[in-house]
């Protein structure tokens, strides 16, 4: 590869990872306009707790342990262990479908309980947060696939795979923390 060539790369791999930090950013900032509106809602004298299903602690736990398996997932990888890096890469991507399965039998565990959207504003926040929340899952786990697809191809140019694959654990990872951070809002406060 020439000097002009690997610059190139260089270049789109920057542009790539500059573009998820500006998305990244914004989505901070739509979290964070929920998270405020949510704590002043919260003063208002109509507020009434909703106890939230226990197979959200679960799910947490679920969003964990796919995170982790993204982890070993790239250090298998950077040591072109591939099919054990495919199998961990193929965890991380099932604990993220089994947590969009959490995320919609607890909403259907408080539909049962008579919570809906119109409910109450907890009940409401609770289905604002967690189905936008479930909307930036399912973009991360089109980035997942996509990061599955290259280490299933078993890519000689490790420097180029180890790039595309710090995106993919930087979107889920983010998506991880931000998943605490809401959940720990609407449940403890």
């Amino acid at each position: 590869m020439t000097a002009y060539a690997i610059d190139e790369v260089r270049l789109r791999e920057d542009q790539l990872r500059l573009g998820l930090w500006m998305f990244l950013a914004t989505v901070t900032m739509l979290f964070a306009a929920f998270a405020s509106a949510y704590i002043v809602r919260k003063s208002g004298s109509d507020w009434r707790h909703v106890a939230l299903p226990s197979v959200l602690w679960i799910n947490t736990a679920v969003l964990g342990a796919s995170s982790a398996a993204l982890e070993v997932a790239a250090r298998l990888g950077r040591r072109a262990r591939w099919d054990a890096a495919i199998a961990a890469f193929a965890a991380a991507v099932a604990g993220g479908l089994g947590f969009l399965a959490g995320q919609v039998a607890a909403w259907q565990q408080l539909a049962a309980a008579g919570v809906y959207v119109a409910s109450g504003p907890h009940g409401s926040f609770f289905f604002v947060l967690s189905g936008a929340h479930a909307v930036h899952i399912v973009a991360a786990l089109s980035v997942l696939a996509w990061g599955l697809a290259l280490t299933c191809t078993r890519p000689t140019d490790m420097r180029a795979w180890s790039a595309s694959i710090a995106l993919c654990r930087t979107f889920w990872h983010f998506l991880g923390v931000v998943w605490v951070l809401l959940f720990a809002l609407v449940s403890l406060y």
